[in-house]
């Protein structure tokens, strides 16, 4: 059995119980897409009194998110305390030096994350639901990985008695709700995923006493998922009325921890979708070739539900005939496969539209884009020689880009992006030849970004069964004997960078130089607030094998699961 312990347990004995040894737990609860714009209504209802309580004994702020404001971008940040340029991560993909994209997970991010800081300090730490922490890398604590997680993965925790613990009590555990729920009704999926998070919560209640962690970090991810889905508020509010009472069993169970309330990122309702594929297609920075009809058996399950749902067939009736057909097109030879995907194109082509970068003529191809989050690469070559556009083009057609994407309306004639990024204007660090060569900023306008390829430069979200999306505005409310109290009208604007800085300091543990955030002095009651900082160099990542985090068909799984939420 692996030891639980880890390598920081002797250093946590020295330090002792009681005195400046003394480590009082500290809870770190993030609310995925948690934002004030839909939590001050339901405090001033009354409907949240445990974070009311939260913040009447403690103070809150806006935690500005990451560029994009998307999981993984937000929570590598969070977890490593640099800005993408550092940490490497700047979409839900990354593009390696062949040209070749991979799906983001712990072995992207080329910078340690904060608790190895805490563990060589003796501080025990747990993680639940963390998004980009699989596969997980051992430490002094457990860590239950958040998405994105392959299916088929069954030693996903550390330790893997991790796991067997949770099972043993709960049942199986699966990361995430199955959105195939939807197709029973968004009532299903929203009871789903309040029942879900309760047990995520004693799950993480047990955990947390049997590994004897000092600081716990919990994503609860309801709030995201049902934004994006649910076609009213009323479902919304459920999921967060039913969060802040799982919040208020930690504080029933710990009433003398430390308590950091924290989002990624923020929320807003969309209205309609800029299909920014075709877009491209009609400015001429992209053109298509012939469509690629060679679907992997990885990726034939999704396609069949989006060709099965775009003929009307929704609920058992469509997972029976999509469990029939993949079984069927598994088994046969690879030309019957392409006959059977070639008149499924022809009778519904609008199902088979996401495959845009799989459509596209790389030769006459300039600009084009990996996900629905804003990032916008530059065609330079794909790791198979030069592309489209030279050296000597590059900022010409980054100029141009930018300026065309700033003039796109919506039907009402409003801006969709507000700003539209050079790269190095909001990245910086070694792994900035990396990241996307525009960002474009869509999330403070009605619009949500997709990249299918479907008739038109707009259409509704019913048609897309997706009505919310993020913002940069994330929330922080920060409660417990090491904090001060503010007024809650006082919002202190704050950045997701600063809360691993913050955590450290508050553990009295080396903060690296390198990181990008600052400690939040101002919300630390004075004794911490004027202890001197203590500076230190980061800690070396040991070597990872090149794409050690998936296998190929674990690649598949997850890029099935974030096509399947809309991400990609």
């Amino acid at each position: 059995m692996e030891d639980a312990r880890g390598k920081g347990a002797r250093g946590r004995e020295a330090r002792g119980q009681g005195g400046e040894g003394y480590m009082r737990k500290t809870l770190v609860l993030s609310l995925d897409s948690g934002c004030w714009e839909y939590l001050d209504p339901l405090l001033a209802a009354g409907r949240m009194p445990n974070i009311a309580r939260l913040i009447e004994q403690g103070a809150r702020g806006v935690l500005e998110s990451t560029m994009p404001p998307i999981t993984p971008v937000a929570f590598s940040s969070f977890i490593t305390g640099v800005n993408p340029g550092k940490h490497g991560v700047f979409d839900w993909s990354v593009r390696r030096e062949d040209g070749e994209r991979r799906m983001v997970n712990a072995t992207t991010l080329k910078s340690a994350p904060f608790w190895t800081h805490l563990n060589r300090e003796g501080v025990r730490v747990g993680l639940f639901n963390v998004p980009v922490t699989y596969p997980p890398r051992p430490l002094d604590g457990f860590i239950v990985p958040g998405i994105p997680v392959p299916r088929s993965a069954r030693r996903f925790t550390y330790p893997t008695e991790a796991l067997n613990r949770m099972e043993d009590r709960f049942g199986p555990y699966r990361v995430d709700v199955d959105r195939a729920l939807l197709d029973k009704g968004i009532e299903t999926y929203v009871q789903a995923w309040i029942e879900y998070e309760a047990r995520q919560t004693e799950a993480a209640m047990m955990l947390t006493e049997a590994y004897e962690v000092d600081l716990l970090v919990f994503n609860y991810a309801a709030l995201d998922r049902v934004n994006h889905f649910a076609p009213e508020m009323e479902y919304i509010e459920r999921v967060l009325v039913n969060t802040d009472v799982q919040i208020g069993r930690w504080m029933e169970q710990y009433p003398e921890a430390n308590f950091v309330l924290m989002s990624d990122h923020g929320s807003r309702r969309v209205r309609a979708a800029f299909l920014l594929g075709p877009w491209l297609v009609q400015h001429g920075y992209a053109a298509y070739g012939e469509c690629s009809l060679d679907i992997s058996p990885c990726e034939t399950n999704f396609a069949l539900s989006r060709y099965l749902r775009a003929r009307g067939m929704w609920g058992m009736k469509e997972r029976f005939v999509r469990g029939l057909l993949r079984l069927l097109l598994w088994g046969a030879p690879a030309p019957l496969r392409r006959r059977f995907w070639e008149a499924a194109y022809r009778s519904a082509p609008d199902a088979l539209g996401y495959r845009f970068t799989e459509r596209l003529d790389w030769a006459r191809t300039k600009i084009f884009a990996t996900s629905n989050s804003g990032p916008l690469l530059i065609n330079t070559g794909l790791g198979n020689g030069r592309g489209p556009v030279g050296p000597e083009e590059y900022e010409a057609v980054r100029e141009a880009l930018i300026r065309d994407l700033l003039a796109v309306r919506d039907p009402q004639g409003r801006p969709i992006f507000s700003r539209v990024y050079r790269r190095e204007e909001i990245y910086r660090g070694p792994a900035l030849a990396g990241g996307p060569d525009v960002v474009a900023d869509h999330y403070d306008s009605d619009c949500d970004i997709v990249v299918d390829n479907k008739p038109g430069l707009f259409c509704f979200v019913d048609r897309l069964n997706r009505f919310g999306d993020h913002t940069r505005r994330g929330i922080l409310v920060v409660s417990g004997p090491d904090f001060v109290r503010r007024p809650s009208s006082d919002l202190v604007q704050t950045s997701i960078l600063d809360l691993p800085a913050t955590l450290l300091h508050l553990y009295g543990t080396p903060v690296p130089q390198q990181w990008d955030g600052q400690v939040l002095r101002d919300l630390l009651v004075p004794s911490l607030a004027e202890r001197e900082t203590i500076r230190a160099d980061a800690v070396a990542l040991e070597a990872e094998a090149p794409d050690e985090g998936y296998s190929v068909d674990e690649e598949a799984q997850v890029i099935e699961h974030l096509q399947d939420l809309g991400y990609l």
